[in-house]
């Protein structure tokens, strides 16, 4: 069953005593649990007295069947989520899918009448095991849209939040950003601060808002290789990326970086004081940040450095000559310049 069908069943009242909803997108399986738990519960007394979250990876069988079981207070309904489905290991799945199996074949079936036992597999293609927990004429496979059919989501979201999208600041919105939904929403979220009285957003206030962004990715990844810390520079190096940022500006920004970490240890050679040393850098930077450098300076050694800049302009040659792939080519440079 494909999110619309449910969508369409849902707003006639026809509510499924069991269902998995799936798909590569976390924010769309939300948005669509949003509405299972809008419908079973119109006011907010039914919902606090009668869902109940599970975690899968470490839900045992047993008692996802006594769950299912349960009878909802006052006479209403009862929703159970089963949440992080994906992360459960394989053994868990198939313990899970038995029990729901045997459950199902006693008299009277299994959820009990009036309660939805809804199981969430977000992030998942349609070969996650986790999906084999049920037959699929119960699962709900949410797609996200992809191509030219992203902007007239994102101006579809924000209709919804009371907003008036231009379709050309849509698809600049998307032309920066790339097709990351989640982030696609969160710029929608902001532009709603900054819109007049009238919610319209042009294409200028979302360059600004989108600059904004991509300014603040990169310092954060200029924090990231100064501190050494990889795990956040990967992060934001993938962000970028999937952004659509081009790879030799990505390049220029590390090595960026090295000069300036080659200009603060021959400030330290030369026993300079945090003020002189800031004059050696090409822009200006406060206090905390230069110290920052100097940690780092003091870190790495001479060697690894010459190393590490003569790395930077191999990943150049080859970006250029097109002799790898540019996401795996920058990840293994940052992971040469996050070395401790």
């Amino acid at each position: 069953m494909e999110a619309q069908a449910l969508l369409r069943d849902l707003a006639t009242g026809r509510i499924p005593r069991l269902l998995l909803i799936h798909g590569p997108e976390p924010l769309l399986v939300d948005e669509i649990v949003e509405r299972l738990v809008a419908t079973i519960f119109p006011d907010a007394a039914g919902l606090a007295c009668n869902r109940e979250v599970l975690y899968a990876d470490t839900l045992t069988a047993d008692a996802l069947v006594s769950a299912g079981l349960g009878l909802a207070l006052f006479g209403g309904r009862r929703l159970v989520l089963v949440r992080s489905l994906a992360e459960a290991p394989a053994r868990a799945l198939d313990r899970l899918r038995g029990a729901i199996e045997g459950a199902r074949a006693h008299p009277g079936g299994w959820p009990s009448e009036g309660t939805t036992v809804t199981l969430l597999a977000s992030g998942t293609d349609r070969r996650s095991p986790a999906l084999r927990v049920l037959p699929e004429s119960e699962r709900v496979e949410v797609r996200p849209p992809t191509g030219r059919a992203v902007a007239g989501w994102l101006r579809a979201r924000a209709r919804a939040a009371g907003l008036d999208l231009a379709p050309a600041a849509a698809e600049a919105l998307v032309a920066l950003i790339g097709e990351d939904l989640s982030r696609l929403a969160g710029e929608v979220e902001k532009a709603a601060v900054f819109v007049g009285g009238d919610g319209r957003v042009t294409e200028e206030v979302v360059r600004a808002l989108a600059g904004e962004s991509r300014v603040r990715q990169y310092w954060e990844l200029s924090q990231a290789l100064e501190e050494a810390d990889r795990v956040k520079a990967f992060r934001v190096l993938a962000e970028l990326l999937a952004g659509g940022e081009e790879p030799t500006v990505l390049l220029a920004q590390m090595v960026g970086h090295l000069r300036d970490v080659w200009r603060v240890k021959a400030g330290l050679a030369e026993r300079r004081d945090v003020r002189e040393i800031t004059r050696l850098l090409p822009r200006a930077r406060p206090p905390f940040a230069v110290e920052r450098l100097m940690g780092r300076a003091t870190a790495v050694s001479a060697e690894r450095l010459e190393a590490a800049i003569a790395r930077c302009f191999e990943v150049e040659l080859r970006l250029k000559s097109g002799g790898g792939e540019a996401p795996a080519l920058l990840t293994a440079l940052v992971a040469e310049l996050t070395r401790t």
